[in-house]
């Protein structure tokens, strides 16, 4: 004997349709819900089966139930809880994920149902918001793509309505400064004067490309004075509780080894170690904090600027000067993207390029006048 006959979808969207009673109303009369499946009625009816389920739990344990009816924030909110909170460090959670979605994505999108939100509504935030900088516009998106691609993995919705979503910026991109090379050497050979007191930081940074965090995290049980070779294995950031765990660093790629000069080590050497860190503070588990930090570090910029007459530049401006010396120097941008602990070579060829048109201008024996400037390039 065959198999039963299999029926065929009979909704208008070609989806099987199951409607189930979910409930009364006040008045005792019946509450009912569609539900669908590509495959067969029966998996819609367990659809229902389970949502009924569900709800039912809902009420008892007080946690809310997302389902197709729940708006944008109640599923953005869920999202965050699920998906990033515990699953990325405190900072990032707070600042790159969170911000967003309360401070922007719910504000705009609010009780809309996911369902009912289109790529033009997608399209219509991203162009009444253009006030807001390129990065947080690609964050932005990245976001809400994400929000929409879970839950069409958890059935609250069918498609995507982020895809093909294009944004643009009206505001100006941020400019980074870099010094050059002979720039570079004055600050270090200053920086040299000042090891023992405000200018060791900033020593480091020029000769390693360390970022902030990392200057900040480094412990002398990381430098290799036999083998000169210095290892990034942890960071302090805002979030840090406690003593730094190895292997908490901003990517994978920045865990890395980097090699130093003989004068480095020789530098070094002369710092009394007050501390495992090597920038020894008051904290009582002897690192600096970071308001220690910037506070030790303007004041050592600010008169280094005025003495040496060069730009005061941020950590991060020091860590991109690094990269821009060793270009200058015609090394690779594969080995400056190693040394730097770049996730992708690509960031460091956006950042340095500049450089590149420097170091041709100079070897094709051009120069623009003999006043001292100072190369630019890209924020990260």
């Amino acid at each position: 004997m065959g198999r039963p006959r299999k029926d065929k979808p009979h909704h208008s969207s070609g989806m099987y349709e199951y409607k189930a009673t979910i409930g009364h109303t006040f008045d005792g009369k019946p509450i009912r819900k569609s539900f669908y499946s590509k495959t067969s009625k029966e998996a819609a009816k367990a659809k229902a089966n389970e949502y009924i389920i569900n709800t039912k739990v809902a009420e008892q344990t007080g946690e809310v139930y997302v389902t197709k009816e729940s708006s944008f924030s109640v599923w953005a909110k869920k999202w965050l809880e699920t998906y990033k909170k515990g699953n990325c460090k405190e900072h990032t959670y707070n600042y790159t994920y969170r911000t967003n979605v309360e401070n922007y994505l719910i504000p705009f999108f609010g009780d809309a149902k996911l369902t009912n939100i289109k790529q033009i509504d997608i399209q219509r935030y991203f162009n009444e918001h253009k006030h807001l900088s390129s990065i947080t516009l690609k964050r932005q998106k990245s976001i809400l793509y994400s929000i929409f691609e879970e839950a069409i993995y958890n059935d609250l919705c069918i498609k995507n309505p982020v895809r093909n979503i294009t944004y643009t910026s009206d505001k100006s991109a941020k400019i980074k400064k870099a010094y050059n090379q002979k720039q570079s050497d004055k600050v270090i050979a200053y920086a040299e004067t000042a090891l023992l007191t405000k200018g060791l930081g900033v020593y480091i940074i020029l000769n390693t490309g360390l970022r902030r965090g990392e200057l900040l995290g480094l412990m002398w049980s990381d430098i290799d004075f036999e083998n000169k070779t210095l290892s990034v294995r942890r960071a302090i950031e805002p979030d840090t509780k406690g003593i730094p765990n190895d292997g908490e660093l901003k990517t994978r790629s920045s865990l890395r080894t980097i090699p130093i000069s003989e004068e480095f080590c020789k530098n070094l050497q002369r710092v009394p170690h007050k501390s495992q860190f090597v920038l020894a503070g008051k904290t009582q588990w002897g690192y600096t904090s970071i308001d220690g930090f910037n506070k030790q570090y303007k004041n050592f910029m600010k008169e280094m600027s005025e003495v040496l007459k060069i730009d005061y530049l941020s950590p991060h401006e020091l860590r991109h000067t690094y990269g821009t010396v060793l270009r200058e120097k015609g090394v690779d941008l594969y080995t400056i993207s190693r040394l730097l602990g770049h996730s992708d070579s690509k960031v460091t060829e956006t950042t340095y390029v500049h450089n590149d048109i420097e170091v041709l201008r100079e070897r094709m024996g051009l120069s623009y006048n003999t006043v001292e400037i100072s190369n630019t390039v890209p924020n990260l």
